[in-house]
């Protein structure tokens, strides 16, 4: 129905040529194999599977913000909402956010949730106009979790905040259809407003 959904490109020399593919293209380069994909926000090339193809040039994995880097300030209101998520006993229950990106303009809307302390389910995922997910650990450490990998298969870049109440932190990544990218904070915001970076990695773009 749509020949273009998914293409496939043999990396042979640099640059790479446009990407043709409506949804995500794999591209095989000689350190493994590669996914790529373009939204009206970002455009990310980002490893698959690690290997050794002899002939083929190396691949660098590759992200690139196509709007203006959002202001820190929208870190510090999330984390105060989520500060203020609190259960009868004072513990914190998760919650669900949404960067709304729309004519230059970025909102955070917390949508229709059911949350506990330990998950949160939200409606409303399919707008285009959604920029990045991003959810809370509560006092328990910023990480993504199985059901975090389950949940994030988009194109999408995706949040999660945690340590709210001693050292809040976060940790960010872009998803290609189920496959993901460690990404700094300073990839998507000017600053990281309250929170630290989680986890080391290796930078990418």
């Amino acid at each position: 129905m749509f020949p273009n959904l998914v293409t496939y490109h043999i990396h042979r020399c640099e640059p790479l040529p446009p990407n043709d593919a409506l949804a995500y293209q794999y591209i095989l380069a000689g350190n493994g194999l590669f996914v790529r994909a373009e939204t009206r926000f970002f455009a990310a090339c980002i490893p698959v599977a690690a290997a050794v193809v002899r002939g083929l040039p190396l691949l660098a994995a590759d992200f690139r913000l196509k709007i203006p880097r959002l202001s820190g300030s929208l870190l510090n209101s999330i984390l105060a909402d989520a500060g203020r998520a609190r259960r009868p006993d004072g513990g914190l229950n998760e919650v669900f956010y949404q960067l709304h990106c729309q004519a230059g303009r970025v909102q955070v809307r917390r949508p229709s949730q059911l949350a506990t302390g330990s998950s949160v389910v939200a409606a409303g995922n399919g707008d285009p106009a959604i920029l990045c997910d991003l959810h809370s650990h509560g006092n328990m450490a910023a990480f993504f979790s199985a059901t975090d990998n389950a949940d994030e298969q988009g194109a999408r870049l995706y949040g999660v905040i945690g340590k709210l109440d001693s050292e809040p932190e976060m940790r960010l990544r872009v998803g290609v259809y189920g496959c993901w990218q460690p990404l700094p904070l300073r990839a998507l915001f000017v600053s990281s407003g309250p929170f630290r970076e989680s986890a080391s990695f290796k930078e990418v773009g």
